[in-house]
């Protein structure tokens, strides 16, 4: 009787102090310091270095009755900095594209274009708001000239971080190139017989070469 007395208190007594020591446990799980049972993130990581691939739509209203329009796609690759929620960055694209039209025996079109830009924006978390704007090139076909023209490019767009890695964007880019000094220019020009100034539209994916979110510190 005496034995089995002392294996009880020595089973109670082991089940208090164990009872004890995860109450502890909790009461600091609980507390200031977070449990370390995994990861905990705040915030996204826009930094990095980052490649996509885009498709849109661009148009132009001309003179001479030729209005080019029509579909492009292509892909880009860019680096941002991010400090607080500033984000700047560079980014350069390619565009194979068909911006066509044509009449009275004449026919303007862009078949490839692309930039070279810097980029500004803003986040909101996943949400990257942003202007961006630089230099703008293209191939330009028209009656008499079919040559390579550049210039300048502005625009701004959206971009939203879907995981930690992956993120989509819509952007609107202006584009106003010049054609070289000694080239004549035909109806590919807004108002001018030496620029070709155009409007694009597009949609597309990013992925971020080790990106994420930022642990909590």
């Amino acid at each position: 009787m005496k034995l089995l007395s002392g294996i009880v208190a020595a089973a109670l007594t082991g089940a208090v102090a164990m009872t004890s020591a995860n109450a502890a446990d909790m009461y600091r799980g609980l507390g200031a310091e977070p449990m370390k049972d995994g990861p905990v993130y705040v915030g996204v990581n826009w930094s990095g270095l980052y490649a996509g691939a885009n498709g849109g739509y661009g148009w132009s209203n001309r003179f001479d009755n030729l209005d080019p329009t029509g579909a492009f796609g292509g892909g880009q690759i860019g680096y941002n900095f991010q400090r607080g929620n500033l984000v700047v960055g560079l980014e350069a694209d390619i565009q194979g594209a068909g911006i066509t039209d044509s009449g009275g025996g004449v026919k303007s079109s862009l078949d490839w274009f692309g930039s070279v830009r810097g980029r500004a924006g803003y986040a909101f978390d996943r949400t990257l708001v942003y202007a961006t704007g630089g230099f703008g090139y293209g191939q330009v076909t028209n009656a008499g000239f079919a040559g390579t023209q550049t210039g300048w490019v502005a625009g701004g767009g959206s971009e939203y971080k879907i995981t930690p890695v992956w993120s989509a964007k819509v952007e609107y880019q202006y584009f106003d190139l010049d054609a070289p000094a000694s080239s004549a220019v035909g109806p590919l020009g807004a108002g001018t017989g030496d620029r070709t100034q155009f409007s694009t539209i597009r949609a597309g994916v990013n992925y971020f070469i080790g990106g994420g979110y930022d642990p909590l510190k």
